[in-house]
């Protein structure tokens, strides 16, 4: 075998293997208090749905990186517009950190501070980690594999509609594999919009737009 064929050959092999390990085919829910999907490879400024957020939530995902960038890498981004840091322009939000590295960079958001949140210790390469924030009250905690992070909200998070991007436009997308992502609401009067489908399997993207209905 060529040294070129050999390249693609393994290429494939190990994109195809990422997707056996991490990335699962699951169907796309949208109602009162969820919102589900797996974008797979992470594509800049692409938007996989809306949803009306609010202060208490869960929000789960799992994530297998497959390189570094020197700049911040975005990941998942929950915005009311713009990327920071007024007041619901991270609610949430999840970077690689600038640097070459794997480190979440985590944005809750606060009233007093829009940029609120954690920052970990690197993920590793070409491995599966599930990660699983969890907000409620005062309480937060950011679950990293086996490895909890835990903080005291300083005063309120916010509740309102938000964007939601896998990756966003403003920093470059990470180099990684998103599956299994669920937001679920934990307060009262969530209200989802709408709801697309992003299908990036074949390096194709495959859009379907999901009308909300009374349940």
């Amino acid at each position: 075998m060529k040294k070129e064929n050999a390249s693609v050959f393994w290429t494939i092999a190990l994109y195809l293997a990422l997707s056996t390990i991490c990335v699962t085919a699951k169907k796309l829910k949208a109602n009162n208090n969820q919102l589900s999907a797996s974008p797979g490879l992470l594509v800049p400024n692409t938007k996989i749905g809306e949803v009306y957020g609010t202060a208490d939530y869960t929000l789960s995902f799992d994530i297998t990186p497959t390189g570094t960038i020197p700049d911040w890498a975005s990941i998942l981004h929950f915005t009311n517009g713009g990327n920071c840091c007024k007041f619901g322009q991270r609610s949430p939000g999840f970077w690689f950190i600038q640097g070459s590295t794997t480190r979440l960079h985590v944005r809750i958001g606060d009233s007093t501070d829009g940029n609120w949140g954690f920052d970990t210790d690197d993920l590793p390469l070409f491995a599966c980690t599930k990660i699983t924030l969890e907000c409620k009250g005062k309480d937060v905690k950011l679950t990293v594999g086996k490895k909890e992070y835990t903080a005291t909200q300083p005063t309120k998070r916010y509740e309102g509609h938000l964007d939601v991007y896998a990756a966003d436009n403003f920093n470059p997308a990470a180099k990684a594999m998103v599956s299994n992502l669920e937001y679920t609401a934990l307060s009262t009067a969530v209200i989802p919009l709408r709801h697309y489908m992003y299908n990036l399997q074949d390096e194709e993207m495959n859009v379907a737009h999901k009308e909300n209905m009374d349940n």
